[in-house]
């Protein structure tokens, strides 16, 4: 048996170890019935899940190319040059929505002999240990945003004997003055253009600049799509807080496709349809909520939405411009500086102030996943910060690792601010 078909049966058999999952009851059957319909007849969340579950068998392929990359590596230069992008954090985040990231979370820790790094990151060491996922040609990591991902993609480089390609990305490029930032943009550009020798010369298939020019079209029409959903929202808000972060629009590696055109355009239709048949319910408060969410329980979501609505979140925010297929590697270069996430607080809080005043948020909420240095801190100056304006909740918790949950505790922490809410 070959060396993913190998993996691959190997990630089927850690899924049948769980049959009764939290957020993901009975998968495989869902898979299937989902598989089995056309296109033109799924929602934007079925076709998401269509997309992303034909890219991670795509990823088993022995004859497809397969890079791992780090979470905010711009996937457009991979889909022109028909490589498949692997995301182990992203997958991470399935894998715990599917009730099995506690299997490799725990193997992680074994492995790394600590208990309080990242859990994305100590799953992916879990699922390369567990060698559950696919084998990849080479990997691709960029400095932006997460510190364990180098230390992981060295890690994976060194096990699977293949070759990583990091990109060294400028911090708080925005805070820059013009010198400083033409500067950086011209030092990451080289990079991007380095970035396609190197797959040049591992794929040995040349860059074809029409194959560019298209997904750069599908990144564009995509990210047009994206923004009339946050402004459709900005009014009224027909779509559920829970469903929306899972199209993360930061962090999925659909942009650059024809499907995540077809992605954004459905969903936008859907919420415009909703809109003009549905009303916010004015008794409900609303809630910007900052980073992401636990991905193994749906529970904290669920009693939160009975009450309020979370109407808008950080991750959806589209920061960067339109790209332009003219100048490709200043392009991809303005997207990576542009990323708030990389950039000093006064930039984050600027979008922070742009959820409450725009979408008249209520309170805000920040899930403070305990792995994540730079988040953990932020979300508490933002607390101070806008104490004043709108009530701040910060919840400590885990995205991947469901022993770091408790929903009677939460519930609490969730009844205080809306007792607050009603009092005000």
């Amino acid at each position: 048996m070959k060396t993913r078909e190998k993996q691959f049966h190997d990630f089927m058999a850690l899924a049948r170890e769980k049959e009764n999952r939290a957020t993901m009851e009975n998968h495989g059957e869902k898979i299937k019935k989902l598989n089995s319909n056309k296109t033109s007849v799924l929602t934007a969340s079925q076709k998401r899940g269509r997309f992303l579950t034909d890219n991670l068998v795509k990823a088993y392929s022995p004859d497809k190319t397969v890079v791992w990359h780090s979470l905010f590596m711009p996937t457009e230069l991979f889909y022109a040059m028909d490589i498949v992008p692997f995301s182990t954090e992203m997958v991470s985040a399935g894998i715990a929505g599917a009730g099995l990231s506690r299997k490799l979370v725990e193997t992680g820790e074994d492995y790394l002999g600590s208990y309080d790094s990242c859990s994305f990151v100590t799953c992916s060491y879990g699922g390369i240990n567990q060698n559950v996922f696919p084998e990849p040609d080479f990997i691709v990591t960029t400095s932006q945003l997460c510190d364990p991902e180098r230390k992981l993609a060295g890690f994976a480089a060194h096990r699977y004997g293949k070759q990583e390609f990091y990109i060294d990305v400028p911090y708080g490029a925005y805070s820059q003055n013009e010198q400083h930032y033409s500067q950086s943009l011209d030092y990451l550009a080289r990079q991007f253009e380095n970035l396609v020798r190197f797959l040049e010369e591992k794929t040995g298939r040349k860059l074809d600049q029409e194959n560019l020019k298209e997904v750069f079209d599908h990144s564009n029409r995509a990210r047009e799509w994206f923004i009339k959903i946050n402004k459709l929202r900005e009014k009224n808000c027909p779509i559920k807080g829970i469903k929306a972060l899972d199209f993360s629009a930061v962090l999925l590696n659909t942009w650059g496709t024809a499907e995540a055109v077809d992605i954004y355009k459905t969903l936008y239709q859907e919420l415009l349809t909703a809109s003009q048949t549905e009303s916010n319910d004015p008794n409900k408060f609303r809630i910007g909520w900052i980073h992401l969410r636990p991905y193994y329980d749906n529970t904290l979501f669920n009693y939160l939405e009975k009450r309020c609505s979370v109407v808008v979140e950080e991750i959806n925010y589209v920061f960067w411009d339109e790209f332009d297929a003219a100048d490709p590697f200043r392009s991809l270069a303005r997207k990576v500086l542009a990323n708030p996430m990389y950039s000093p607080l006064d930039y984050k809080f600027r979008i922070y102030e742009n959820m409450i005043k725009k979408y008249r948020v209520d309170a805000i909420i920040g899930f403070a996943h305990k792995g994540c240095r730079h988040y953990y801190s932020a979300i508490h100056l933002a607390a101070a910060k806008f104490k004043d304006e709108v009530p701040v909740l910060i919840i400590d918790g885990d995205c991947i690792d469901p022993r770091a949950y408790s929903f009677p505790l939460l519930k609490t922490r969730v009844d205080a601010l809306i007792e607050t809410l009603e009092v005000s």
